[in-house]
This record gives structure tokens, C-alpha cells and sequence, in this order.
């Protein structure tokens, strides 16, 4: 029988070491993969015909009650991917992609490296799982990625006989239904999320009828109580990119809104809530946090408020006086324009933190949304009716098996222990990784750290080295393009929407020569191939222009470059003037500047410190995490007495 997770803590089963030691194979997995390979190479001589029946006899088996996971049938599931991936796309799985199989089929998250073949290592439990005709949701972080995975695997699970869907965003719930009635589902995980609470609320307001409505429709001849649901009860989910699922969303739930509210606050209101929030003093009237991005009004600010309420324009209030003050202070000193929002086509477009790309459907609540359009002086939006939240912590607990896979997992593998239950198994690369980390380099201000980095763009550029410089915020992409060009340096800047084009430009960052500026990751699951010019002149360079304050975050950076076994480079630069720094180490900051040389540049090794600071932001930010669940459940706890009282 294959390990259950309950067995497998210690790893020691399957197709990986523990995250922290030498990465191996096991001999079990070892002899595991050897029997895949050969059931595989019996099934050479099998016509496409021969293979689905052998596929068709294996679902009938699984589905009458034979165990999933048992290694017969595993084995037999990865040999009839592995032939149906070979006649359709002529790929041979490798030793530690199938290794990456197995402890995906387990139920873990597999830290697969950037560049060893993620996507066709998710096929192998896609497939097993897929057996049981319970439905797979295979979970990217957004919907290119799908249906460029979807795309590319469907005539893999077809030559099985399995089914697979898309599910898009804008799609109607009959194609969504569609989608999830298929035995493989790609999607991005948020819509997941969605599509579950809207069923959820369709199935609340079902049960929610006025009286006598249910009698009324017995005497009409209509018994039926039926309700429309898109989605199966959720069985498998694999979740590509599973630390910034789980971690790094997580710290935002999933909210579905609906309708425009009833009341809504007047613009005038708004924009009255500005010129009194712009006299406040600080400190003194409302206390500013630049840690956790947090402001508030003090006893006195509350006071100074209420004073100026009597003179405010004629309109309607939706909510607190307090709070419209606050959201507007939050506009102001908190969000800020290039880095957490965009304006564009008389609109204000949310910057995702832990992408760098662009949402146009997502909206700030509470007004909050309102304050910032004010603030730009664009037109305001309509405020919307929040209909049903979930934490994603809460949601991915309804599935009966989770795997997922990653480059960067082993950093956060204590947080998925604890509030997913998902051990972490770190997979061998195919070929040893030859990326070389050069040192950290630190600057006294922004301006001299980002004339080090086009210094050394420009002599990599003219002997044929492509360079992707990782920007953390749009502003500071926008500022490294500015000194390219002012260097004469041909390069392309992306922005934060994941698109196919963008992909396309990321793709092409290998080129010899090429230099690429991206906002964050953006780009992420786009593979990037230096051509033979550009391996001989070093291979990819990766520059990471801050530290970012979370530690898998810079590793996701530096871990384009050298895939497979091919050279590469990376290095961090920072500046005393960095966000992480100076909100959170003020006297490091001091340190720093007053150890930089003529260049602005210090000699002194900070990498210790920094190291420091990054730690404590990482564990801030679990705190934070840790909270927003705490309140999850006592808000669950309190609906479920309510109802018992009811």
C-alpha cells in the first residue's frame, strides 16, 4: 500500500529527503520507479486503442473499490501517463519527475526546482486521482497559466480517456458546470474559491424561503427543491505554485461580493473626509504604523473630527464618520500610487503584493476603494455588497487529498504543517544546479544602488549576457528604465499583467543580450531558455534590486536562472532606503550609511543582519496569518451557536 500522509512525516518513503539535507532518491522510490519504467516499456508494443482499454480497465478497478494509492495501481496509472505523454508530445519523464509522482500522489508539497518540468510532473497524480471519477482541481495562480497547462496536457489525458476542462472568470455558471463536471479541472485557484462560495450562498438562500413559500409551490405542483450547483463535493486538489496559494494569498480571504449596496456615501462626503483627514497632525491626531501598514485615530484626532462634522456638505453616509476619516488617512499615508495601486483609464487598479501584477476586478471594501479614487480624482466606483468570505486556510480543508508543488517550499514548511496538515518533500534536480550566488551588495541610498546596477547590466550587456533585473514596485521599474536608457541600453519593461504576451517577452529574456526589467514575478511558470551565445557569455543573470521580506520570495527571483544544469548568476542589491529596512531597522540604516565608501557602496558585510530583519518580517507576517484564522474560527463558532439558538 502506498504511504497515507499519516505515515510519511519523516519522509522517509518517498521521493525526496527531508528539506533540509542532501536531496536523494530513496532506494524504495528507487524500486518504485524502476517498476513504472518497466510496466512502461510494456506498453511500447500496445496500439492508442490497446491503451485505453488498459486505462478504462484500471478505472473500472479503482472505482469498484480497489485502493487509489496502492503501488500496484500507481504504478500502473504513471506507466500510462508516462506512454500517453511520449506518443503525444514525445517527452520521456525523468527519474526525479517520477520521483515528484509519488510524493505528490502521497498528498505533500513537492519543492520541485524552477525549470525540472512542474507541469508534466502534475500530470502523474492528475491522472491517478482522476481514476476515481470524484473530479481533480488543478490550481495555477492565474488563468493564462491554465489554460497554457490545460492546452498542453489535454491531449495527454484524452488519449486515457479522461476529460478535462477550463474554468475561466468570466465564463457562465452552464460552461462552469461543464468545466467541473470534467474528471480533470484546470483553473486558477482563486476562481476555485469563488465558484465554492457562490454555491455555498446558493445553497444558504435555498434554505432561506419566506413562509409558505414551499407550500405554495406543492399546491402549484412543484415539489422540487433542487438546487443548481456548479461544483462536486471537492476531492483532489493539486496546486501548482503552492507557496504563494497557501502562504502568501492566504493572508487575505476570499471575499464575494455582490450587488451595488443600498446605501452608499456621497461623493462630496468623500471628498470632504480628505481635507479634514490632510489637517490632521501626526501623532497627535492619528498614529501611523509603517510596519504593518496600519493607521488609526487617537482620543484627541477622534475628538478634532467630530468638530468638523457639523460643517459637512449635505449627503447620505454609509458608514462611520471614524472610519471614512481613517480610509481616507489610509489613502493618503498607507497606499501608495506606482507600488500598491495603478490609475489607469479613469481607474483604480489594485497592484497585487506578492505578484506585481494588475487586478481590474478586485476592489478594496469599506469604502476604502471610494477613498483612494478620491484621492486620484477619478470617477467613483459603486460599493458593493460583501456576500460570503472564506479564509483559503478554511476552504482548502474541505478537500479530501491536497498536493502541491513549488520551487520555494522549504522555507515556509513549519506554516503548512500547521494550518494545512501538508508535509514538504524536497525532489532532486535532473542535473546539479550550476547557479552562481554572488555576493549582497549595499548601498547608502536608492540612487547609488541602482547606478551599480547599471553598471554591471551595461558590461554584461555588451558581451552578450542576458540580464532580468527583478523590480520590487512598479515605481522603482520605472526609475531602473529611466538610467538604461540614459546608458543607451536596449531592454523591455513589463507590467503586472499576466498575459500572453507577457509571456511571450519573458520567454525571450534569455536571448543573448537581452535585459528585462519585471515588476516582482511577474511571469512566473514562463520558462526561460538562454540561447547557446548566452550560455557561453555566463548564462542567465538574475538581479533582485531589494530584499524582499520574505526569504522564498528571493529565492522564486534567483531561481530563473541556471535551469537544468545550465550556468547562471544572481545577486541582491539594497539600499538603506529600502522599504524593509527602513521601516523595520532604522539603526541598521544608520549602520549602513555610515559605513558606505565614496560610491555610496559598503565594504562591510551586512548579509547577517539583514538575514535578521527578513526573518522577523517573515514571522510578522505569519503572525498576521495566524490571526486573521483565529478570527475565521471564532466567526464560524459564533454562526454556528447563532443557529443552534435559532
Amino acid at each position: 500500500m502506498f504511504p497515507s500522509r499519516a505515515t510519511i512525516a519523516s519522509y522517509r518513503s518517498l521521493g525526496g529527503r527531508p528539506c533540509r539535507g542532501v536531496q536523494s532518491i530513496t532506494p524504495t522510490t528507487q524500486t518504485w520507479i524502476a517498476n513504472v519504467r518497466r510496466r512502461w516499456a510494456e506498453l511500447g508494443p500496445t496500439s492508442d486503442g490497446g491503451l485505453r482499454e488498459l486505462a478504462a480497465a484500471l478505472r473500472a478497478r479503482i472505482i469498484a473499490d480497489s485502493p487509489l494509492r496502492a503501488i500496484p495501481q500507481v504504478v500502473e496509472s504513471f506507466a500510462l501517463t508516462a506512454e500517453a505523454l511520449r506518443r503525444t508530445h514525445g517527452i520521456d519523464y525523468y527519474d526525479v519527475q517520477l520521483a515528484g509522482g509519488f510524493a505528490l500522489a502521497a498528498g505533500t508539497i513537492a519543492e520541485i526546482e524552477t525549470g525540472e518540468g512542474k507541469t508534466i510532473t502534475a500530470a502523474l497524480p492528475a491522472v491517478l486521482f482522476a481514476w476515481s471519477a470524484r473530479g481533480v482541481h488543478v490550481a495555477t495562480t492565474n488563468e493564462y497559466l491554465s489554460q497554457r497547462d490545460h492546452d498542453y496536457l489535454a491531449p495527454v489525458y484524452q488519449k486515457l480517456g479522461l476529460s478535462v476542462g477550463i474554468l475561466q472568470s468570466a465564463a457562465a455558471p452552464a460552461a462552469k458546470v461543464q468545466a467541473y463536471a470534467a474528471d480533470i479541472t484546470y483553473g486558477p485557484g482563486y476562481e476555485f474559491g469563488f465558484d465554492f462560495l457562490r454555491d455555498q450562498l446558493a445553497l444558504r438562500n435555498a434554505h432561506q424561503q419566506r413562509l409558505g413559500d414551499r407550500l405554495l409551490r406543492r399546491l402549484q405542483g412543484d415539489d422540487s427543491q433542487h438546487v443548481t450547483v456548479m461544483q462536486r463535493e471537492p476531492a483532489f486538489a493539486i496546486i501548482d505554485e503552492a507557496d504563494s496559494v497557501l502562504i502568501d494569498q492566504a493572508g487575505t480571504p476570499l471575499i464575494l461580493c455582490g450587488e451595488k449596496c443600498q446605501r452608499v456615501t456621497s461623493p462630496a462626503l468623500y471628498a470632504f473626509a480628505r481635507s479634514v483627514a490632510l489637517q490632521l497632525t501626526a501623532a497627535a491626531d492619528y498614529v501611523h504604523d509603517d510596519v504593518k501598514r496600519i493607521i488609526g485615530l487617537t482620543a484627541t484626532g477622534r475628538q478634532r473630527i467630530q468638530s468638523m462634522y457639523a460643517d459637512r456638505p449635505a449627503g447620505q453616509l454609509a458608514r462611520s464618520w471614524k472610519q471614512l476619516i481613517e480610509n481616507a488617512l489610509r489613502s493618503e499615508f498607507v497606499l501608495h500610487r506606482e507600488r500598491d495601486y495603478v490609475v489607469h483609464d479613469d481607474r483604480v487598479l489594485i497592484v497585487d503584493q506578492q505578484t506585481g501584477r494588475i487586478h481590474d476586478q478586485r476592489k478594496w471594501s469599506g469604502g476604502l476603494h471610494q477613498a483612494v479614487e478620491t484621492k486620484e480624482q477619478v470617477s467613483l466606483s459603486d460599493e458593493n455588497e460583501t456576500q460570503a468570505r472564506i479564509t483559503r486556510q478554511r476552504y482548502i480543508g474541505f478537500y479530501d487529498t491536497v498536493a502541491g508543488l513549488t520551487g520555494t517550499a522549504a522555507d515556509s514548511q513549519a506554516e503548512l504543517r500547521e494550518f494545512y496538515r501538508l508535509p514538504v518533500v524536497r525532489i532532486p534536480t535532473h542535473k546539479p544546479n550550476a547557479r552562481q550566488s554572488l555576493p549582497l551588495r549595499c548601498f547608502d541610498s536608492q540612487a547609488n544602488k541602482l547606478s551599480a546596477i547599471v553598471t554591471d547590466t551595461l558590461i554584461r550587456h555588451r558581451r552578450g549576457q542576458p540580464v532580468l533585473i527583478g523590480a520590487s514596485t512598479i515605481e522603482e521599474s520605472v526609475q531602473m528604465s529611466e538610467r538604461l536608457k540614459q546608458h543607451a541600453v536596449a531592454h523591455v519593461v513589463l507590467n503586472g499583467l499576466q498575459d500572453q504576451s507577457e509571456a511571450d517577452i519573458v520567454s525571450l529574456a534569455g536571448t543573448s543580450g537581452a535585459v528585462t526589467v519585471a515588476t516582482n514575478m511577474a511571469g512566473r511558470g514562463t520558462d526561460i531558455q538562454p540561447d547557446d551565445d548566452a550560455i557561453a557569455a555566463g548564462g542567465l543573470h538574475v538581479v533582485a534590486t531589494q530584499l524582499s521580506a520574505c526569504r522564498r520570495v528571493d529565492r522564486q527571483l534567483v531561481g530563473r536562472a541556471a535551469r537544468q544544469g545550465e550556468p547562471g548568476s544572481c545577486q541582491i542589491y539594497v539600499a538603506a532606503e529600502d522599504e524593509l529596512i527602513r521601516t523595520r531597522a532604522p539603526d541598521l540604516a544608520a549602520r549602513i550609511r555610515a559605513a558606505a565608501g565614496p560610491t555610496g557602496e559598503c565594504d562591510q558585510d551586512f548579509s547577517a543582519p539583514l538575514r535578521r530583519v527578513q526573518s522577523q518580517a517573515e514571522s510578522s507576517a505569519q503572525q498576521q496569518r495566524r490571526q486573521l484564522v483565529a478570527h475565521d474560527d471564532w466567526i464560524e463558532s459564533l454562526q454556528s451557536t447563532l443557529a443552534r439558538r435559532a
